[in-house]
C-alpha cells in the first residue's frame, strides 16, 4: 500500500523556458505560488510521504544546473504542458 502524499516538489518554468522555480509545498491546489515567483505553468511535481524527503529533493533539483533541469521534466512533459488543469480536480495524482 502506498504511503499518503503529505508534501510536493514541483517545478514550474515562465513561458518559453527562460526561467524555472523548484518548490515544495503540502497541496498543489493553490496556485497563487506560481505568479508571485515569476513563473506561469507548473511543469513537473512529484508526491512525497515526508516533508524532509521532499525538501532533499527540491534541494537537489535546486541545485542542478538549468539545463539538467529541464531535461528532468521535459523527460516527462516534452509538450511543457501546464499541468495545473491536471491537479485542480485532485492532488493525489503525481507525474
Amino acid at each position: 500500500m502506498d504511503s499518503p502524499t503529505s508534501a510536493y516538489v514541483y517545478i514550474a518554468t515562465s513561458k518559453g523556458l527562460a526561467r524555472s522555480y523548484v518548490g515544495v509545498s503540502v497541496s498543489l491546489l493553490d496556485m497563487e505560488w506560481v505568479s508571485k515567483f515569476g513563473v506561469d505553468d507548473l511543469v513537473w511535481f512529484e508526491g512525497f510521504s515526508d516533508i524532509a524527503h521532499a525538501q532533499t529533493r527540491a534541494d537537489q533539483l535546486g541545485g542542478m544546473p538549468e539545463g539538467q533541469r529541464r531535461s528532468l521534466f521535459l523527460n516527462g512533459n516534452p509538450a511543457q504542458a501546464d499541468l495545473s488543469p491536471r491537479i485542480w480536480g485532485s492532488d493525489e495524482e503525481e507525474a
